[in-house]
């Protein structure tokens, strides 16, 4: 895989890798951008409906407010106190009379009031008052340790509060709660009765009914024992008690939320107790419910991050495009070129490493066509030279077979001394002239030296002698051709010539720190301090030296394009006393 990914071109590896570093964090980015947004999201709407809830609860502690201050109008109300002190034995048409005056206050109290409630007056005298069309049967009898009776009697006249059971979860309960209050005679306290109210469950689910603004949002609210006095909009646990994995934990705190499981769906509960009554609401969300309002975010995060990967497929491609485009251009030169087209060209409008590398190119096209044509120039000077040198070899033939000639004459003449001149002199042309071997070994360079000193030794006579030393185990090393001679030949002329006694001269060659050591020393007339310089000068910078002639401006060439810098050249002279030469060359491989 790597390796098929690395095979890839450059184009197509940007875009792989800037695709890559550019959609990974749109993707993380996104994507724990959502689940952020999602969780605050749930928490900020159950905080909002724990709000909701507690404003819910107030109305319904404002409501119950409202039952216990219309108990206590006709627990201090006068005529129905004097009602219920009648005589059960009055006549019917007295108690019509008394019918009509409290049904009266019955429509004075539900006038004012909208309420889904049902109040009755149960006097101990056998009074019966009630504002609907019929008397319950247990409020026609009068039973006083059941119920609501009984807590009424417990209450002493205070109002007291009793929640409508269900046996069967299936029973419709309409009645839901009952406030009741005894009713005493002001001046002497004795019961003269009860008024209670019953309060139908549409009455307290219309209070939240109109909050209810999530689908499938399930409402309970619990009195303190933990039964169901209302529901909506499932009202099957209506007068039951609520049993549930939660409940524990719902009734043991006052209010907050978490999520649970609801008929095996997640969901959010929300609860809320009213303080003063002690009523506990509670609300049920399915998350998939507020998962709708997640689904905007989702979508508008995706829709970002999608807008995020076509930008950036875009940027890639075009990224690429600009970097890779010039490269392949070049690439394209580069075929040209190799086809032998040196005349093209890299245009780059811009300076940056593209446009570095294509006028880099271009220099380098301009600079190979040069050496190309300098090449092809030394090649057709190398073809003259070669002919001229075999036309030039006519000559030396010639003087070869004229050499051989006097010294065959001179031989049988018996003139001894011009037959040596003659065969040095011609083993010193056939050294000099000699084809295709720039080194030699010391051994032959100093017989060489030896056929110019047997030459000299005729010329100058007993003008000055020589000592030669070469170190037995470098005699083999290879140096260049004609090193020595014409060092030996600018001693005599320049040295020793225009000296007026006998002079010497000492060659040393040995071996110096693995390098070779050469050492030409004479104690001809020598110079002077300011001709040294000079000499010294013009040889560090290759100029022409007429204090010491050609032969060694030669030598000090040939070292240069032999050895380069690795070569030192130390020139001494002191009038008077003679010149040293001392060369330091490193051993020559092959």
């Amino acid at each position: 895989m790597i390796n098929k990914i690395q095979s890839l071109n450059l184009r197509t590896k940007l875009m792989i890798v800037i695709l890559i570093t550019s959609i990974t964090p749109l993707l993380l980015l996104g994507f724990f951008t959502f689940q952020y947004i999602s969780s605050v999201l749930q928490e900020e709407i159950s905080e909002n409906e724990l709000e909701k809830l507690s404003s819910i609860n107030n109305q319904f502690t404002y409501f119950l407010k409202d039952i216990e201050q219309m108990t206590l109008f006709f627990y201090k109300n006068d005529l129905i106190e004097e009602t219920l002190k009648r005589d059960p034995a009055r006549s019917l048409e007295e108690k019509y009379e008394d019918y009509d005056k409290v049904n009266e206050v019955f429509e004075t109290i539900m006038g004012v009031k909208d309420w889904e409630v049902d109040i009755y007056v149960i006097g101990l005298n056998g009074d019966r008052y009630f504002s609907n069309e019929y008397l319950p049967n247990q409020y026609n009898r009068i039973r006083e340790n059941w119920g609501i009776l009984r807590k009424a009697n417990e209450g002493q006249g205070t109002i007291v509060w009793d929640t409508n059971y269900s046996v069967n979860q299936l029973d419709t309960k309409e009645i839901v709660l009952s406030a009741g209050r005894l009713l005493v005679d002001s001046e002497t306290n004795e019961k003269l009765g009860y008024i209670l109210v019953d309060i139908h469950e549409s009455a307290l689910s219309s209070i939240y009914e109109e909050n209810n603004y999530y689908n499938r949002q399930q409402f309970f609210l619990l009195d303190e024992q933990g039964y169901v006095i209302s529901g909506q909009p499932d009202k099957r646990n209506v007068g039951t008690r609520l049993e549930a994995d939660y409940f524990d934990r719902v009734m043991s705190r006052d209010s907050g939320f978490f999520k649970f499981e609801w008929e095996e769906t997640p969901s959010i509960l929300t609860y809320h107790t009213a303080s003063e009554t002690g009523l506990k609401l509670i609300s049920m969300i399915p998350l998939n419910i507020i998962e709708q309002k997640n689904n905007l975010i989702r979508s508008l995060t995706w829709n970002l991050a999608l807008l995020g990967i076509i930008f950036s497929a875009w940027l890639a491609y075009f990224l690429s495009k600009t970097i890779t485009q010039p490269l392949y251009k070049i690439m394209f030169l580069m075929k040209e070129v190799e086809k032998g087209n040196l005349d093209v060209r890299f245009d780059s409008k811009f300076h940056d490493d593209i446009g570095i590398l294509g006028k880099r190119f271009n220099r380098m096209l301009r600079q190979l066509k040069v050496s190309i044509q300098e090449s092809y120039e030394k090649q057709v000077r190398m073809k003259d030279s070669e002919l001229k040198a075999l036309r030039a070899q006519i000559n030396p033939h010639f003087l070869y077979n004229t050499l051989e000639t006097v010294n065959w004459l001179a031989r049988l003449k018996g003139v001894e001394d011009i037959s040596k001149i003659v065969v040095s002199l011609s083993d010193i042309m056939k050294y000099s002239v000699r084809k295709g071997e720039d080194f030699v070994t010391i051994e032959q360079d100093v017989k060489q030296l030896q056929n110019y000193l047997t030459i000299q030794e005729y010329r100058y006579k007993d003008k000055f002698d020589v000592q030669v030393h070469v170190d037995e185990e470098i005699k083999d090393e290879r140096i260049p051709a004609l090193l020595l001679q014409p060092i030996v030949e600018n001693a005599i002329v320049h040295g020793l010539e225009n000296k007026m006694e006998k002079g010497n001269i000492s060659i040393s060659i040995t071996e110096h720190e693995a390098n070779i050591k050469v050492v030409v020393k004479d104690d001809g007339v020598g110079m002077n301090e300011e001709t040294l310089e000079i000499v010294n000068r013009k040889m560090e910078e290759g100029l022409a030296m007429e204090e010491l002639g050609i032969g060694i401006e030669n030598v000090r060439k040939r070292l240069f394009l032999s050895y380069g810098d690795n070569y030192s050249w130390n020139l001494t002279s002191k009038v008077d006393e003679g010149t040293c030469i001392e060369i330091i060359i490193p051993y020559k491989e092959g």
